[in-house]
Order: structure tokens, then C-alpha cells, then sequence
């Protein structure tokens, strides 16, 4: 009985350290798998590193190779301009310039500066009849330089008319309002409601003088096609005044003169 109890305890002893060897050898297994992989991972991540380092070069060579030497073309303006900075300099740090073309010296005027007024009448030429107003006055100074000779009194010269004295261009525009015209037409005198107009003109003719802008109010029945007319109201003031210089871009800041009296300062004799 009692050998029997000693082999009992001798067979539980060796089953526990076989147990304990085995744990030991299963984990050697786990740290073998473990640092094996480990290995693995470390290997992957220089391969990549190694790639990827190889991209950048080849990505800035590529880049460097395509460099200008004198500068880099940013953008254009309006098929007019070109915008450049030097490659040698941070753009953000780098001043742009721009240099317009000799063709673009006209500068297009806003509406503010196309709307004339006299009195509470007001007109708005359009950037047409603007620019026509604005370049006779530099266009008749080459005409007399190089052409006037080979053009009679009543031709065109680049869009203007030709007088005695040189060109001329007038325009009629309508006004923001409308007036009263007591009008005589046949025996009878008639009231009429229509609305007030305002005539450009520069050079001599019948509503201009030489070498001089103008402007003035007028209606359509103020012409000979009526015997007598006459407006009427607070608006009559206006009337038979003009606006006048030898500068386009001074007209409308001038003071009213009589129409008679600039006519007769500046007429050609």
C-alpha cells in the first residue's frame, strides 16, 4: 500500500515536469515566430523607404529639367499683357510687373465717366461714341501731318468728317427727361411733351466750332422745320447754353456759356 501510494505520486511529479518542459518549448516557438516576423517587417519598410526615396530624386530631376533660364510666364492679361517673376527668386516674395502693349494705351471709361450732365439733365454716351469723341482730336493732328492734302472738304478721315479746318463729329444722345415745347405749327401754337436731348460736337459745322468740344441740350423741334418754339418751365435755362474746351476729358466739368457767344469767339473767318 504504501509503495503503491509513492508510485502514485512519482507518476504526478513527472507528468508535471513534462507539462512545465513542454510550456518552456512552446514558448520558444512563439519568440522564434515573433522575431522571425519582426525581421520581415524591418526588411519591408527599408525596401519601401529605399523606393520611395528613389521616386523623390527621380520626381526632382524631372522637375529641375524643365526649368526656364530667364524666368517663368505666370499668365496673360487679357491677350495684352504678360505677367513674368525671375525663377531665381521666392514668388511669393517677388514682385509681379506688368507691361502693357503699345495698342493698349486706351483706357475704357467706366459709366460714371461716359454720363454728362447739364443742369438736371443728364446723358450717357456709349464707349463707342466716347472713344470717336475722345481720339479726333489726336487723329486731326495726324491728318493735317500726313494726309489732308489728299482729301476735299466732305470726305471721311478715319470715321470723321473732313472740313475746311479739319475734322469733325458730332452725336446726338437722349437725356433722362422730358420737357414742355409750346410749338408753333401752321396758325395754331401747340404743346407738345418730349423728351430733352443733348448734342455732342467737335469742329466747325453748324452745331460746332474748330478745334473745340461741345455740348448742349436740345428737342426735335428745335429745327427749321418749325416756324417758333419754345420751352417751357424752369427747364427753359438750360437751353441755349453750351458746355465748351479743347479737351474732351475737361467738357463736362466746364461752366455754361451763351451758344451765341461761343460761336462767335471761335468761328473761322
Amino acid at each position: 500500500m504504501k509503495k503503491r501510494y509513492i508510485l502514485i505520486l512519482g507518476l504526478i511529479f513527472a507528468l508535471a515536469i513534462s507539462g512545465v518542459s513542454a510550456a518552456e518549448n512552446g514558448t520558444d516557438i512563439v519568440k522564434e515566430q515573433a522575431c522571425d516576423l519582426m525581421g520581415q517587417n524591418q526588411q519591408e519598410i527599408g525596401n519601401l523607404s529605399a523606393s520611395s526615396e528613389s521616386e523623390a530624386v527621380s520626381v526632382a530631376s524631372e522637375n529641375s529639367s524643365n526649368n526656364v533660364d530667364d524666368g517663368q510666364i505666370l499668365g496673360m492679361a487679357d491677350g495684352n499683357e504678360t505677367l513674368a517673376v525671375p525663377l531665381t527668386n521666392d514668388v511669393l516674395n517677388t514682385t509681379v510687373t506688368v507691361t502693357p502693349l503699345a495698342s493698349s494705351y486706351y483706357k475704357e471709361p467706366t459709366k460714371k465717366e461716359r454720363t454728362f450732365s447739364i443742369g438736371r439733365f443728364k446723358a450717357v454716351l456709349t464707349p463707342y461714341q466716347y472713344k470717336k469723341l475722345y481720339m479726333i482730336s489726336s487723329t486731326e493732328d495726324k491728318f493735317f501731318v500726313d494726309e489732308y492734302i489728299d482729301y476735299d472738304i466732305g470726305d471721311k478721315y478715319a470715321g470723321y468728317y473732313v472740313t475746311s479746318s479739319g475734322l469733325r463729329y458730332t452725336v446726338t444722345v437722349k437725356t433722362n427727361k422730358y420737357i414742355k415745347v409750346k410749338v408753333k405749327i401752321g396758325n395754331s401754337y401747340k404743346i407738345r411733351k418730349t423728351r430733352a436731348k443733348m448734342i455732342f460736337s467737335y469742329g466747325e459745322g453748324q452745331c460746332g466750332v474748330a478745334y473745340r468740344h461741345m455740348v448742349f441740350l436740345t428737342h426735335k423741334y428745335a429745327n427749321p422745320g418749325y416756324d417758333y418754339s419754345r420751352v417751357l418751365g424752369s427747364a427753359a435755362k438750360y437751353f441755349g447754353k453750351c458746355k465748351c474746351s479743347p479737351d474732351f476729358t475737361k467738357l463736362n466739368k466746364c461752366g455754361l456759356r451763351k451758344c451765341s457767344t461761343v460761336y462767335k469767339k471761335y468761328a473761322i473767318h
